[in-house]
């Protein structure tokens, strides 16, 4: 199984999401929007295994006090063919420290981590090619503001179904 363990959104904020990445497309010459049910923000990438219920003791290991989170910038990632927008989240100590205690936790129980450091951030489009005069910081001024209070996070599964990426979640933990 593909696995990551992330912070998913509320459907409201799913929806504003949706908004914003159908406004992006329509601006954008080519791109790959993200599917209103897949917006997260993934805090490990654990790629294909099958030790979930290793995975949740980290998970549960990893786990601390509710918090928010605010949407910062937009922003892209370079790519050949395209490239990766994403909306960026403020500095937010909460997140990075559940970031660290996971990071941890995941090392500690044999499973790789990823050696760059935590950006967190939402994947909007992929494959996408803007315009030359497309303006990322105009653009997120007159955007909707997402916050989200985080009160749980959790491993999923990656899988295509019927053609179509889908997410579902293998365990959840709530944060108190």
């Amino acid at each position: 199984m593909r696995l990551f363990i992330a912070i998913n959104f509320s459907p409201e904020n799913k929806r504003l999401l949706a908004a914003i990445t159908a406004d992006l497309a329509q601006r954008s010459l080519s791109c790959r929007p993200v599917s209103e049910e897949n917006y997260h923000l993934t805090l490990a990438f654990i790629g294909e295994n099958d030790a979930v219920s290793q995975l949740s003791a980290c998970i549960d290991a990893a786990a601390g006090a509710p918090f928010r989170l605010i949407a910062a910038q937009l922003g892209r990632f370079s790519r050949p063919g395209g490239d990766i927008v994403w909306l960026g989240i403020k500095p937010e100590p909460a997140l990075n420290a559940l970031h660290s205690r996971l990071a941890a936790a995941l090392l500690h129980s044999g499973f790789a981590v990823e050696r760059r450091s935590f950006r967190p951030h939402l994947t909007l489009l992929r494959q996408a090619v803007l315009p030359e005069d497309f303006d990322f910081r105009r653009y997120t001024v007159q955007m909707p503001q997402l916050r989200q209070n985080v009160e749980r996070i959790s491993l999923m599964k990656s899988e295509r179904v019927n053609g179509r990426l889908t997410y579902s979640e293998l365990y959840g933990r709530t944060l108190r």
